[in-house]
């Protein structure tokens, strides 16, 4: 085909409608495409996409380092697709510690059954004590037996973590030994957060702290800047806000909540994006079952909007508090080891 030149039939002004036809178009298809490949990585066009579909893990890798708004949507619809795999790269992406509080009266009763199920999950489990074990992994801090020494122990755990793991590790939780913990769906939520960047998650109550505390009993996790500034900036024995030996029974909660408040780091929100609550401060029986209607405390302390009933709780809970051990082995089933006969799986039959 002839080129378009002024010297030929058509007449200069032709050849310009043409090149500006042309140009116009090729502005258009770049636009496009700049907006789509946005659009695309942004706000979960990727759902339908082939690379979704068919797990690229290049692609999985430069989703997990953008910064993009929405990536956590993204994520959490990506593990529906893709979970078995997902969970790999995801142990691969992150390492976590989890160091548990009990005292000498519950190892057997209660801290056994934290190492037989949930905590070997976790990448490291340290278990505190006012005395050793040689059945457990414990680190023994002098502190009073049961809750009039919860403050002591949890100051100088986070103390001795950061002295001897800060580095070896991305993300430190702990939880009292009636938690039952689901260590892959923590990995889950982590994983659009930068370790070394503030972060706190847990379950969110709203008073006696300016911005809410974390729920201490099931279960809260800190960041390893988190950690680094608790342990250097809050716990150096001159803040008011954060006494190391407060009068009477310092509630250990709240005070790791004024703490990182007094130093400018406030409460993340735990919730999924369906607004759905991770963590809990009670077991799950009082969720799914029942109505907390009687329990005043609960709706008092609430941050969050509750949920009621089976609408209550995310499909991808991380902690349950006041859990006894038979309700551990209960869960360790219905979430490891029992399979559901789905209408897709009738299809291939």
């Amino acid at each position: 085909m002839k080129k378009c030149r002024p010297t030929e039939s058509l007449n200069r002004q032709i050849c310009a409608q043409v090149f500006a036809t042309g140009f116009v178009l090729g502005m258009v298809y770049c636009t496009y495409s700049t907006y789509y490949l946005s659009q695309y990585e942004s706000f979960g066009e990727i759902f339908k996409s082939k690379w979704f579909k068919s797990y690229d893990q290049t692609l999985i890798q430069r989703l997990l380092k953008t910064k993009m708004p929405g990536k956590d949507v993204i994520i959490e619809k990506f593990f529906e697709e893709h979970a078995s795999m997902m969970t790999k790269v995801v142990a691969d992406q992150m390492r976590i510690l989890c160091w548990v509080c009990t005292s000498n009266n519950t190892h057997k009763s209660k801290a056994m059954h934290v190492k037989a199920t949930w905590s070997r999950r976790c990448d490291k489990v340290i278990f505190v004590s006012e005395t050793e074990d040689d059945e457990l992994p414990t680190l023994k801090i002098e502190a009073p037996n049961g809750r009039e020494g919860l403050w002591v122990k949890t100051v100088n755990a986070f103390k001795y973590v950061h002295e001897n793991f800060i580095n070896d590790y991305d993300w430190f939780f702990k939880a009292d030994d009636d938690a039952y913990v689901v260590i892959e769906n923590m990995r889950k939520m982590l994983l659009p957060y930068n370790p070394d960047e503030p972060a706190y998650f847990g379950y969110h109550f709203k008073q006696l702290v300016l911005n809410g505390y974390m729920a201490g009993g099931g279960g809260y996790v800190l960041s390893r800047h988190t950690l680094k500034r608790l342990v250097t900036e809050a716990f150096v024995g001159n803040r008011t806000n954060c006494p190391l030996t407060p009068p009477g029974m310092p509630i250990e909660d709240f005070f790791i909540g004024t703490c990182l408040q007094d130093i400018g780091i406030n409460p993340s929100d735990s919730r999924d994006f369906k607004g759905h609550f991770r963590f809990f401060p009670t077991n799950i029986d009082r969720y799914v079952s029942t109505d907390l209607s009687d329990q005043d405390w609960f709706y008092r302390l609430l941050y969050w909007p509750y949920k009621e009933k089976s609408d209550c709780c995310s499909k991808a809970p991380i902690s349950f508090h006041y859990m006894t051990p038979d309700r551990f082995y209960m869960m360790e089933y219905l979430v490891y080891n029992l399979n559901i006969f789905s209408v897709t799986d009738l299809e291939r039959v």
